[in-house]
């Protein structure tokens, strides 16, 4: 009857898309999911209104609750669906229906503690363990380029006082090394920004040539070009934590003195710029570390 997220009926030529959204209300103690079903027709058959429905389920009884008034049709597929339904599917429903919870609640109680010109990922808002660099890929998109793999990060800016619409990918290569044992390499290969609408701005690092670097990009610009709407939310959240965690800064005043200055020297002495050394935090804000960003080779793509 069941696969994944599809549903297949005994009744039904076509198989249902199954999509799950749990209660995000923090204050109800309650275990109930929404679950809509969408019909799957081929785009090749012949023109036919898609039949959808939706129900909502106690995770704990796994009893519907208020049904509202259906045709006898979807209401046969919905006792179909309720008595069938795999045991093992639901402990996974609910599992994923705490999990869901947990980021919610974290996302609403979290406090950013680093500086509101810090790059912040979208893994270490959802997970306090942080993101590929300390080896946590739950939240990664994945990427295949001419055999390559590669786990892809996205970095926003928190500051609620920048206008920036940025997204910056990190570009993770996974490496299978055989010599001098079989194991799993997780490498840092690109850091490039883009706009929210999908245009590549700048490169920020890359281990790779230019050519192949520009390759890439491109290819992830072409096949993943939908993962920027999700991006534009990702942003958002963050920029509701970073609202949070930095209150907006007070309008310095200005002092001014009644003493003129001396002829041909100024008011104020500018202190000569302190060189950056290589384990300092970069001064483009990026987050990481001078020698791993701005320290390599920068290349602009048009």
């Amino acid at each position: 009857m069941e696969t994944g997220h599809v549903v297949r009926f005994a009744s039904q030529k076509h198989p249902f898309l199954l999509e799950a959204m749990p209660c995000l209300d923090l204050d109800c103690s309650c275990s109930i999911i929404s679950l809509k079903f969408s019909e799957l027709v081929p785009p090749v058959s012949a023109p036919c209104e898609r039949l959808t429905f939706t129900l909502r389920v106690c995770l704990r009884t796994w009893w519907e609750q208020d049904p509202p008034p259906r045709s006898l049709e979807v209401e046969t597929l919905v006792h179909e669906f309720l008595a069938r339904f795999p045991r093992g599917r639901i402990q996974e429903l609910a599992e994923e229906f705490e999990r869901t919870r947990a980021v919610e609640r974290r996302i609403k109680l979290l406090s950013l503690s680093g500086a509101r010109d810090e790059l912040v990922t979208y893994s270490s808002v959802l997970d306090e363990r942080g993101g590929v660099r300390e080896g946590i890929t739950d939240w990664a998109y994945f990427f295949m380029f001419e055999g390559r793999e590669f786990l892809v990060e996205d970095h926003y800016c928190a500051n609620p006082e920048c206008d920036c619409q940025l997204v910056h990918l990190e570009f993770w290569e996974r490496v299978h090394e055989v010599y001098p044992k079989r194991c799993l390499r997780i490498r840092q290969q690109i850091m490039a920004t883009f706009t929210l609408a999908g245009e590549l701005q700048e490169i920020r690092f890359s281990e790779d040539s230019p050519s192949t670097t520009e390759h890439l990009l491109r290819a992830w610009l072409r096949r993943c070009s939908s993962h920027f709407q999700e991006c534009r939310r990702r942003n958002e959240i963050i920029r509701t934590v970073g609202s949070r965690s930095f209150p907006a800064s007070k309008p310095q005043p200005i002092v001014t003195s009644d003493k003129p200055s001396r002829p041909g020297k100024p008011a104020i002495q500018k202190s000569a710029p302190q060189p950056v050394r290589r384990n300092d935090p970069c001064p483009c804000g990026s987050g990481l570390k001078f020698k791993r960003c701005c320290a390599r080779r920068t290349a602009v793509v048009d």
